[in-house]
């Protein structure tokens, strides 16, 4: 009976070892040893405002996760919700395309919403004169083609010189542990996914990037107040932070997608659906075309060191290219974070041109194509069209990259 016991005691005890070993695959929140811009600013930012007057740009990535909040809070201080600001995808971050009009008005606050793609530099400069304060607050992504850092950089432009005061709140992101990567934005390939200036993998946070277009590209001429993340080291993976990811537009709706984005954004400018419309937008991506994708998942494999891999998919888009089409494809499964994401987008596209020559193509709006809007240039698209290495083309600008690296240096909080 004693040995019976004994091993039983023995069997029991392993198996509780063992289970203490089961990987976390991210910290809970409630185990984080960081603190969000959010929560100082309703402790200490927001009573700062009392009876002030606030034009509001953000969206359930920010404060708008909880329009409720804001409405008793501002009341509580007596600040007066004059305008929002209407983001690429809507208040709520629901919008798939792009307001037709350039107000619109916010049915959970009773404001004009105004679309800042749609109104004119003036009528902006117009709008932020009448307020005491701009508040920004929106989860960025690190790269130059989330659009959000385009509007930021028109809110600056529209506030130089002002008596408004801007206050950025700052949010860890997906690329942390990234420096600047990729090229600067030629001027005539310009658009609104490509304002900002700096490389497509910016290397700043939101408030970073604030501080640095303030004092770079408008001589400190805005009035900035950057609310950090307090805890937070560089470096340090946004699944270590015990942050919860907050889905700051649809095809974003979980960290994965914004992972695979640094990538597979580039994408957008080949014929293919990267899973907008779907279940997994930034996850799958293919065509009708795509036959056989077991193919190209094999010739992706020697790619990253082991960090990811491609699995065939099969899916139907209800937004963007191939809509409502059987596509197949491949779905991206990340193993580790610490691949060069411009290396696994610039090969991912080498090799599908190789695979499918004949139905590959590079995607084309009515002056510039579409890759070369979002890499800034013709570089990425001509070297792989010239079957160049990634390392050859990388050598073109990696002198850029170490520029803009120090560049940038000043203006970090973490």
């Amino acid at each position: 009976m004693t040995n019976y016991f004994f091993r039983f005691s023995l069997c029991f005890l392993v198996l509780a070892c063992h289970g203490n070993t089961v990987p976390q695959f991210r910290v809970h929140p409630n185990d984080s040893k960081l603190r969000i811009s959010q929560d100082i600013f309703y402790e200490k930012v927001l009573p700062t405002m009392a009876g002030k007057k606030l034009m509001l740009a953000t969206n359930p990535s920010g404060i708008g996760t909880s329009p409720k909040k804001i409405i008793t809070s501002l009341e509580k201080h007596k600040i007066t919700l004059e305008h929002l600001i209407g983001l690429e995808h809507g208040f709520l971050g629901l919008e798939e395309e792009f307001s037709q009009t350039p107000v619109t008005m916010d049915s959970t606050f009773n404001r004009p919403l105004y679309h800042i793609y749609r109104i004119k530099d003036s009528e902006l400069r117009d709008l932020v004169r009448e307020v005491d304060y701009v508040v920004f607050d929106v989860q960025d992504v690190g790269m130059r083609c989330y659009t959000y850092l385009s509007v930021l950089k028109r809110l600056m432009d529209a506030m130089k010189n002002t008596k408004t005061k801007l206050i950025v709140l700052d949010h860890i992101h997906v690329a942390m542990h990234l420096p600047p990567m990729g090229e600067k934005m030629n001027p005539r390939n310009l658009n609104f996914a490509g304002e900002f200036p700096s490389l497509l993998i910016t290397g700043m946070t939101v408030g970073e990037a604030t501080r640095f277009y303030n004092k770079e590209y408008l001589k400190d001429s805005v009035d900035v107040m950057v609310v950090p993340v307090e805890g937070y080291k560089r470096g340090m993976y946004f699944e270590d932070t015990g942050i919860p990811w907050t889905t700051p537009s649809p095809n974003l709706p979980m960290v994965d997608s914004a992972r695979n984005y640094l990538s597979l954004v580039l994408l957008e400018g080949v014929n293919v659906s990267v899973g907008r419309g779907t279940q997994a937008p930034f996850v799958y991506f293919g065509a009708p075309w795509m036959t056989n994708p077991e193919e190209l998942a094999n010739k992706l494999a020697s790619l990253g060191n082991k960090s990811y891999y491609f699995s065939p998919v099969y899916f139907k888009p209800t937004f963007g290219p191939h809509k409502g089409k059987i596509c197949s494809g491949l779905r991206m499964n990340l193993v580790r974070p610490d691949y060069d994401p411009i290396q696994l987008a610039y090969d991912l596209i080498r090799l599908m041109k190789e695979t499918y020559p004949n139905d590959f193509k590079w995607s084309k709006g009515s002056a510039n194509h579409w890759v070369d809007q979002l890499w800034g240039n013709e570089h990425f698209r001509t070297s792989i069209n010239e079957g160049k290495s990634f390392s050859d083309f990388h050598n073109t600008y990696l002198a850029e990259e170490e520029s803009e690296r120090k560049k940038i240096a000043p203006y970090l909080l973490y």
